[in-house]
């Protein structure tokens, strides 16, 4: 978690400049573009983050990596011949739908409009549901066949209509900012007072 000294400072220097302009659009586009460099900077490094799950927000960048992808997902992404890195970036379709952009005349609002933008952010449990259909039973059976596991064998004959797995889903924030990247900011604010 970034200190509360650097907060703090962050905060005290945007007051500063509201009293002395009336309109901080300016300076909001260039923090705006600090902000969306830092988020780039969390998917090149595959995690800046402090680790912990239970306070995820704007201030927990820190040193922590992204847990690495189950080996259900690299066993999947490898079949259809997927490359397995990098972590959350890998069709760039996340990354594309992060937005950063001043909003008013004294902040700065941050959006990913991706449909799963907030479970890979704070993760979480997803529980969908699938059907099972015939062309299913015979995938079941051909990979019963193929290994000799009775958990295809199950799935195969099972009476049910459709599964519903529970998918555990990690953390892996990437809207978050480190210390330094708020020195940064701080640092273009005092050349402006």
């Amino acid at each position: 978690m970034i200190s509360n000294d650097i907060t703090n400072s962050l905060s005290r220097k945007f007051i500063e400049l509201q009293k002395q302009f009336d309109d901080l659009t300016p300076v909001l586009e260039v923090v705006s573009a600090l902000i969306e460099r830092a988020i780039s900077e969390n998917f090149d490094a595959r995690g800046r983050w402090d680790g912990n799950e239970n306070d995820i927000t704007i201030f927990s960048g820190g040193s922590q990596k992204w847990k690495a992808l189950a080996s259900s997902t690299k066993e999947k992404y490898q079949r259809l011949g997927w490359e397995l890195e990098p972590t959350l970036n890998r069709s760039k379709g996340l990354m594309s739908t992060i937005e950063v952009r001043p909003q008013g005349k004294s902040s700065v609002v941050i959006s990913a409009n991706s449909p799963y933008a907030a479970i890979h952010q704070f993760g979480g449990t997803l529980k969908p549901t699938i059907p099972i259909s015939l062309k299913m039973r015979k995938f079941f059976w051909a990979k019963y066949f193929e290994t000799g596991k009775d958990n295809w064998k199950a799935l195969a004959l099972t009476k049910k209509k459709e599964l519903k797995p529970m998918i555990q889903v990690p953390a892996r924030p990437y809207i978050t900012m480190t210390e330094e990247d708020l020195e940064e900011i701080i640092s273009l604010l005092n050349s402006l007072l």
